[in-house]
């Protein structure tokens, strides 16, 4: 079955292996007929500071790149972010296209006088492929995978998106040309999946 793909390379540097891994993904999910919008980061003028909910509410507005980004999820059936991990989060240029982007009205409702929420982006998927340093047992065993469950429990599973789906390339600072390749390989073929 052919997908609405949205591919967000989630690095805020332009020429990064995420990036390079985003374009393997996005090209292969092309050739295999899948519709695919890619977005990166580094082209987003993304500031650090905290949104106004309230000014969004007052106004029904917000600036063009998230208006522009918000009709792009809204329209995708899968989201694949692809990511690096620095100091055991996403990078704060990502973490702000979130709090930017899927906002209270958008991606999610409280319900009123309930400790529950409507999840308004509910019906689509998501993918999201991390680069780290820290070895996969670490991070497993030790850290006990704290981004992965923040982004599919507290983000992404939040607005309602599921399954939400993992790959952990890892360690990227050691790897070797050709890990880097296989890693690419691995991005292609499950872009060609629609996974």
């Amino acid at each position: 079955m052919m997908a609405k793909i949205l591919v967000l390379c989630g690095h805020p540097r332009a020429g990064s292996f995420s990036e390079a891994l985003a374009s393997a993904y996005a090209e292969a999910a092309k050739q295999a007929g899948h519709t695919v919008t890619e977005v990166a980061l580094s082209t987003l003028p993304v500031g650090l500071e905290v949104p106004d909910y309230g000014d969004f509410k007052r106004q029904g507005t917000a600036p063009d790149w998230v208006l522009t980004l918000q009709a792009q999820i809204a329209a995708c059936d899968h989201w694949v972010i692809v990511t690096p991990m620095w100091w055991g989060g996403v990078p704060a240029k990502l973490k702000a296209l979130f709090d930017a982007v899927l906002l209270p009205g958008f991606a999610f409702r409280y319900r009123t006088d309930s400790p529950w929420w409507d999840r308004l982006l509910a019906g689509r998927s998501a993918r999201v492929i991390v680069t780290a340093d820290t070895p996969g047992f670490f991070f497993r065993w030790v850290y006990g995978k704290p981004l992965l469950r923040q982004l599919k429990g507290q983000i992404l599973g939040f607005c309602g998106f599921a399954p939400v789906r993992f790959s952990y390339l890892a360690p990227l600072r050691s790897s070797t040309p050709d890990q880097r390749q296989a890693w690419l390989q691995t991005a292609a073929a499950l872009g060609r999946a629609g996974a």
